[in-house]
């Protein structure tokens, strides 16, 4: 379980630094039907039909839209021979500092931290594009995916494979690579499965904090990093439609079409709901909410807990209306939605709680259709909030 000419700055999320990559997508406050499959698939759908279906996956899946955010903040796309130093600068520039009162009419972006092979970790100063021949500058999404340590990175926009390899061979200071084929694809392999050497952690060419090499597959459209074989395998069927992926489990192709149509330019999927019970422990994630755990497991057995969902994505995004939070819960029936819903606002609308962690709520909407229930939560708390409920129990969706 668990703005008028605008000053454009980034927001500081857990790395303000990524949106000087990033790049646009959202924008309208459409509500989307989620009963009939579409004719087309939904942008957040795709990206889930990349992923394969585990149980791992399942629990944890982050994505960011970087070309959304890039367009939304009027950035020009950072092309592959921008300047790396001017765009740190551009960063330093645009970062809200704490020691400054924001700016009203400034955009804020609130993204999840970017994986690893992006180059837009929190290892930004520390570029890989003389190794790799790609960085930040090439991604315009990207997924990370499954649970420690087994985490899938994908990351999708413009890249040279051969240049890749080329970089590769010209590296006089790189550990030669295997190159291990599978279903078609050839990927670079340093090590053993998950093996890590802190002597060697941040080495070139893409050796992580741990010291990991791991697996890279680079295509024109995608590149994949996973610390073990068998999950870059699992990437590349997936790829191939060889094995299952998210997009074939109806509940989150549900949740992809919703969040799709509620279009942020972040989202969280899972299927770790947020369950209350009073014979678990949940010191361990309720982390700096005081008494909240008990506030929680003392609504159990009245009508203040939310019915119990299936899986739920959230995540922000930005519109004419300001920022928001979206929010979406697919159910195990269409009653159990219909009643979710009016649970969902009077929570938001009476409960003391959220009223402190979600203050200065604008404006709140919400539209059912069939067995999912959409929500958006318009203010800059919420917007900024949305991270929460991926790794915390909040007050916000807690269930039976």
């Amino acid at each position: 379980m668990w703005g008028s000419s605008r000053a454009i700055i980034s927001g500081i999320v857990l790395l303000g630094l990524t949106v000087v990559l990033a790049a646009c997508g959202g924008g309208e406050d459409t509500v989307v039907p989620t009963d009939t499959p579409p004719s087309e698939v939904s942008f957040f759908e795709g990206l889930l039909g990349g992923i394969p279906d585990t149980p791992d996956t399942r629990k944890s899946v982050m994505i960011n839209d970087y070309a959304a955010v890039r367009e939304l903040l009027g950035l020009s796309p950072a092309g592959p021979d921008a300047e790396f130093p001017a765009l740190i600068q551009y960063a330093i520039d645009h970062i809200v500092r704490t020691d400054q009162e924001p700016d009203p009419d400034a955009i804020r972006t609130y993204t999840a931290e970017a994986p690893f092979i992006t180059g837009m970790s929190r290892d930004f100063y520390n570029p890989r594009r003389e190794f790799l021949a790609f960085d930040g500058r090439n991604v315009d999404q990207s997924v990370e995916a499954g649970v420690v340590p087994s985490i899938l990175e994908v990351a999708l926009g413009r890249f040279d494979p051969a240049a890749t390899a080329q970089a590769l061979e010209a590296c006089s200071e790189c550990p030669p690579p295997d190159i291990v084929t599978h279903n078609g694809v050839s990927f670079y392999s340093w090590g053993e499965d998950h093996q890590g050497n802190l002597r060697g952690r941040n080495g070139p060419p893409a050796f992580d904090h741990l010291g990991r090499g791991g697996r890279i597959a680079v295509s024109s459209d995608y590149v994949y990093r996973t610390v073990e074989t068998p999950g870059m395998k699992a990437l590349i069927d997936a790829k191939a439609g060889d094995g299952p992926t998210l997009a074939d489990v109806e509940e989150f192709r549900l949740l992809g079409r919703a969040i799709s149509g509620l279009a942020p330019y972040t989202a969280f999927f899972s299927d770790l709901t947020h369950e209350i019970s009073a014979t678990l422990d949940y010191s361990s994630i309720i982390g700096t909410m005081p008494d909240i755990q008990e506030r929680l497991i003392a609504e159990i057995g009245n009508s203040s807990l939310l019915l119990p969902y299936l899986a739920y994505s959230t995540g922000a995004g930005y519109g004419e209306g300001g920022p928001y939070m979206a929010l979406a819960l697919v159910h195990s029936d269409s009653e159990s939605a219909e009643e979710n819903d009016k649970r969902l606002a009077r929570r938001v609308a009476e409960n003391e709680d959220l009223q402190v962690w979600m203050e200065g709520i604008r404006e709140y909407t919400s539209n059912v259709e069939g067995r999912v229930l959409s929500v958006k939560i318009r203010g800059e708390r919420p917007a900024s909030a949305w991270r929460a409920l991926a790794f915390t129990i909040t007050p916000l969706i807690p269930h039976e």
